[in-house]
């Protein structure tokens, strides 16, 4: 009899969860709020892509998640780091294929990878914040289970993890955890009452957040702020523009868009591709390959630039157990899984469910964003050159974003079709 072990990513969240997964012939049961833990309906054991390094794994992930078709926020460096922390307790063909996934070689190398982004994804300002946490919950339950100590070690050195011991199934259980939640989301992620719904034979909920906070390095004046209308897929609405000209600036053209970055104090860039007149934005998602070329590809040159920006906010939630099974992880999710490297008297843990939770808001001072995953386990400046071409870069109409460090790695990507006001 093989125990799940549930992996829920919410807002840069690890954390797990424990169900029993029983051989059946008959139907899975489906995940619902009274049963969060259930059984996937069917496990799709999928050929891994290649994937070389994060920024493969961020556009594998992100290619299956974005379809331009509604309003999406996703921290592929929190899915990363959670899903990181439970390769460290996987051993056997369920390390190897997650290793794989996450673009490393050895295990070795994925803490220097994520050693790396830890220490540099760091920062804590007046003007700009960028912090990531880690922290896993484990059963307490008594002498009946026993957690590896070079598990929690590496865990503890390489992630900065904290280690707490609760009683699953309890109120105070799931109030520790979504307090610490509440925390290391600056309040910004209002958590699902179905995501901490923990059922006693949980062995581990392991978590990582991510929180940005960060002004734009030259602001949008308040007073250039206007009302106009949005082309959106349900019809045209009316939003709050954000309006600035900026001089000399490298904007790029490619096959059927223009991108253009505007940078943030201390953090990076926030990226706005937006297709051209006709081209929906669905047409240009799909692939990884797509979205590397949104994001990176096509010609740079110098323009003066107008830029027509909407305010907008929103909170997003994504189920990610069948995006893992068809990015070739499938096996985590199986009776077949080992994640025998958590437990010493536990050999029989399983992923049963994936979710992260996140937030997006963008104003005339800069951008705020969280996010949480939380995987749960079961038993079971140069000189401007003249005459210069003046582009209007109006997004009036669905369009891709990404915010990024100064050294290229995506902290969050996302769409928008419907934008919210900031202030609505």
């Amino acid at each position: 009899m093989k125990r799940l072990l549930c992996i829920l990513f919410a807002a840069l969240l690890l954390c797990a969860c424990t169900a029993r997964y029983e051989p059946s012939p008959a139907p899975a049961v489906e995940p619902t709020a009274a049963n969060p833990t259930a059984a996937p309906t069917q496990l799709i054991y999928a050929p891994i892509p290649e994937i070389g390094s994060y920024a493969g794994f961020s556009d594998a992930l992100c290619a299956k998640l974005l379809d331009g078709t509604q309003n999406r926020n996703l921290s592929p460096v929190s899915v990363y780091l959670a899903l990181a922390m439970v390769t460290e307790g996987a051993k056997g063909q369920t390390q190897a294929d997650m290793l794989k996934l996450l673009g490393c070689k050895t295990p070795e190398e994925l803490r220097g990878v994520c050693g790396a982004m830890l220490e540099t994804l760091s920062i804590d300002s007046e003007d700009a914040t960028l912090a990531n946490a880690d922290s896993i919950w484990m059963a307490d339950r008594a002498d009946a289970l026993t957690f590896r100590e070079d598990y929690l070690k590496v865990l503890a050195e390489t992630y900065r993890s904290e280690a707490n011991a609760v009683r699953f199934g309890t109120a105070d259980a799931a109030k520790q955890i979504a307090d610490w939640i509440t925390e290391h989301t600056r309040g910004k992620i209002k958590i699902s009452e179905d995501a901490l719904l923990f059922d006693p034979t949980t062995v581990a909920v392991l978590i990582n957040t991510i929180y940005l906070k960060a002004g734009w390095l030259d602001a949008f004046y308040e007073g250039a702020t206007e009302t106009g209308s949005f082309d959106g897929l349900d019809g045209t609405q009316t939003v709050s523009y954000m309006n600035r000209k900026d001089s000399g600036v490298p904007i790029a053209r490619g096959d059927g868009f223009l991108r253009y970055s505007i940078d943030l104090y201390r953090i990076g860039r926030m990226t706005f591709v937006l297709p051209d007149e006709g081209t929906p934005l669905s047409a240009l998602l799909g692939t990884p390959e797509q979205l590397n070329a949104l994001l990176n590809g096509g010609e740079t040159f110098e323009a003066d630039v107008s830029v027509r920006l909407p305010k907008f906010k929103f909170q997003d939630k994504l189920e990610l157990n069948d995006v893992l099974q068809s990015l070739g992880v499938g096996i985590i999710f199986s009776p077949d899984a080992d994640f025998s490297g958590m437990c010493v008297d536990k050999d029989d843990i399983a992923v049963s469910r994936v979710l992260q939770e996140s937030f997006i808001g963008v104003d005339e001072k800069g951008v705020e964003a969280a996010a949480y995953t939380m995987v749960a386990m079961n038993d079971s400046c140069a000189l401007l050159p003249e005459n210069l071409p003046e582009i209007d870069f109006h997004l009036t109409r669905p369009f891709l974003y990404a915010i990024e460090s100064y050294d290229g790695t995506v902290l969050f990507v996302g769409t928008v079709t419907e934008p919210t006001p900031a202030n609505g």
